[in-house]
């Protein structure tokens, strides 16, 4: 597995620093605390979340800490956090393309003529300066 990236080892340490800052019982000794923070982190990155995109995955990050903070009064195992990770969003759909058959067939003949005939370009194209003859 590659190493996770940057952005995602930070929301992490900010996220155990927040809960560190709670003093919840079980906290971890500080001199573990590093090996704590690589446990959550890798937790997360092999966690069936797929946290990959910083600009959607950080927010889900920091939103499933804030769910979390509330609820305890003891030192959560990461498997808490995970289950607080909301879902990505939903993409947008494209529009569903516009069909045009006779436009399509009558933009096909008309490719076929120019093929019979030999090929070149429209004069507009030409004069655009997009394509040399």
């Amino acid at each position: 597995m590659s190493s996770p990236p940057a952005w995602l080892r930070r929301e992490i340490a900010a996220g155990l620093q927040a809960l560190v800052a709670l003093g919840l019982e079980g906290q971890p000794a500080a001199e573990v605390l590093p090996l704590t923070a690589d446990i959550w982190l890798r937790a997360v990155s092999r966690g069936n979340v797929g946290c990959t995109i910083e600009v959607i995955d950080a927010p889900r990050i920091r939103e499933a800490f804030a769910e979390l903070f509330p609820t305890l009064t003891t030192w959560p195992p990461p498997k808490h956090l995970l289950e607080r990770i909301p879902p990505r969003p939903q993409r947008e759909a494209l529009a569903a393309p516009v069909e045009d058959d006779a436009g399509g067939l009558e933009r096909l003949r008309e490719i076929q003529e120019r093929l019979k005939e030999g090929f070149t370009l429209p004069e507009a194209v030409v004069k655009a300066g997009r394509y040399e003859r």
